[in-house]
């Protein structure tokens, strides 16, 4: 498959996609308690003095007037869409996870192939060595030195074999249900990527989409209209009360009550309530402008190191691996002339398989590269 098709097959319904939005809806929660209505409540009493006994059933409702209640659901619903767009960000690296497992898996199938490879080279080598040892034309110890150096390569291919599983079980734990690891396939790396946009467009960009810097905006409006909320305070919401009325006087007369009270703002005037929304503008505050800071100059060093390293993969591909292939054919043919001892043959077939791994790295490094530009910017390179 490719990367884009192991992005596409992350699953909302894997245990971290959950846990992700539970968080949202953790603060939906928190929303609807904002928006609550106040429940009436009823009082029942019996006075009696004097022979005379009176009765009262009286109903008591708040009356939200201040405004207070429609700011508090207003600061809620800022702190939902903040968590909206942390939950946005969380997937973003997320995908950007699967992205990294995805390429751990490619270059340990690409360095599975090459060291396959070159091992098939070498124990060619020493067939052929041992077919000229028992015509008498090379000597056993050549054989036996090739056949020493195929055995290293043996057990680097095991080890790179132990690394593609353990690579293939980490990509599988991202899809839900998880597939069976040994059934995941990357295709090869493509060494043509997208060019680069410039680093003000992405700066541009990562200012305007970033969902962590989004979601402190959210925070600044919500601290601030929670403020506005705890000012509200030191203005009481009254209570109404109405009832009925008993009295045991005149063969029991009946009549109603009305009243209406409300707390004095003596003491308690939203002070830690203020306080507490001020604190917390500031500090979103601070965290916004830092990342505001941070985000030019980050961006533009990973834009240069993203394009540095592809600017070395692609150079490598083009100078280095011709090379050590001339390299490889020159060493067989002196050594064939006997102009060259087995340890140099050895050595360019060596000088070879490495080139081939090298180049295979350098691909991932600049593969990862582009994620690391990616995370910074919210915007996504590598289709």
């Amino acid at each position: 498959m490719t990367e884009a098709e192991a992005v596409g097959r992350l699953s909302l319904e894997s245990p971290r996609a959950r846990a992700v939005r539970a968080q949202v809806e953790l603060a939906r929660a928190d929303a609807l308690v904002a928006g609550r209505l106040p429940n009436p409540s009823v009082t029942v009493s019996r006075e009696a003095v004097a022979g005379v006994t009176e009765g009262y059933l009286l109903l008591t409702q708040s009356l939200p007037i201040t405004g207070r209640r429609g700011l508090q659901v207003d600061s809620a619903s800022q702190n939902v869409r903040a968590s909206e767009l942390r939950a946005d960000d969380l997937l973003r690296r997320l995908r950007a996870d699967v992205r990294r497992a995805f390429i751990e898996l490619s270059l340990a199938e690409a360095r599975e192939r090459e060291l396959a490879s070159a091992l098939k080279s070498l124990q060619s080598l020493g067939v052929s060595l041992a077919r000229r040892e028992a015509a008498g034309d090379a000597a056993g110890f050549d054989r036996l030195r090739a056949e020493r150096e195929a055995l290293d390569l043996a057990a680097d291919l095991g080890d790179a074999r132990a690394r593609r599983g353990r690579a293939q079980g980490l990509l599988a734990s991202f899809y839900f249900p998880p597939p069976d690891p040994a059934t995941l396939h990357p295709a090869p790396f493509n060494p043509v990527q997208p060019p680069l946009p410039s680093g003000d467009d992405l700066v541009t960009r990562a200012l305007s989409s970033r969902p962590d810097l989004l979601a402190l905006e959210r925070d600044i409006e919500a601290a601030k209209i929670a403020g506005h909320a705890a000012s509200r305070s030191r203005v009481p919401e009254p209570e109404i009360v109405a009832g009925l009325k008993t009295s045991s006087v005149d063969d029991g007369r009946q009549g109603s009550v009305l009243s209406l009270q409300a707390s004095i703002p003596l003491f308690d005037r939203a002070q830690p309530e203020r306080a507490q929304a001020a604190a917390r503008e500031q500090l979103a505050l601070a965290e916004r402008d830092a990342l505001r800071a941070e985000i030019g100059a980050v961006i533009r060093g990973l834009r240069l190191s993203a394009e540095e390293r592809r600017n070395l993969a692609d150079q490598y591909r083009v100078d280095a691996l011709p090379k050590s292939d001339e390299l490889q054919r020159i060493a067989q043919v002196s050594y064939d002339a006997g102009e060259r001892g087995i340890l140099e043959l050895l050595d360019a077939y060596r000088s070879a398989a490495d080139a081939r791994l090298r180049m295979v790295e350098l691909y991932a490094a600049a593969a990862n590269a582009d994620i690391d530009l990616e995370l910074a910017t919210a915007v996504e390179i590598r289709k």
